[in-house]
């Protein structure tokens, strides 16, 4: 009877984290990156889920499972995402860029560019 317990958890668990990735591969982010996109001329066209464990030319790999952590008695989550998007320049050119997206449950959300939007013609 244990066994069978631990075994059922593990499968719901693997089932949660398999389903929380296809949801979070799916977001676009667009309404918070496309004003920031619009402070810089730029448009959006598209933004596009990397794959599990590019980061592009961003520095650092954070391995994160999405689990709360605790932090002097208080929940704290934390979520990186990366994403390819696609602009459009004023003079119609098509430029790719990557996002680095910061979210947390008690911080706004940051948004870093690379390159960065300032030096897009």
């Amino acid at each position: 009877m244990t066994a069978e317990i631990i075994f059922f958890i593990l499968f719901l668990s693997i089932i949660i984290g398999l389903l929380r990735w296809s949801l979070n591969k799916r977001k676009d982010f667009k309404d918070i990156i496309e004003p920031k996109l619009k402070l810089h001329r730029l448009k959006f066209v598209s933004s596009v889920y990397p794959g599990l464990f590019n980061v592009g030319p961003f520095k650092k790999i954070e391995f994160e499972f999405g689990k709360p952590q605790l932090n002097n008695g208080t929940i704290q989550y934390e979520h990186t995402y990366y994403r390819k998007i696609t602009v459009l320049t004023t003079e119609n050119v098509h430029k790719e860029i990557w996002a680095k997206i910061e979210t947390s449950w008690f911080k706004d959300t940051t948004v870093e560019f690379n390159p960065e939007l300032n030096e897009i013609n």
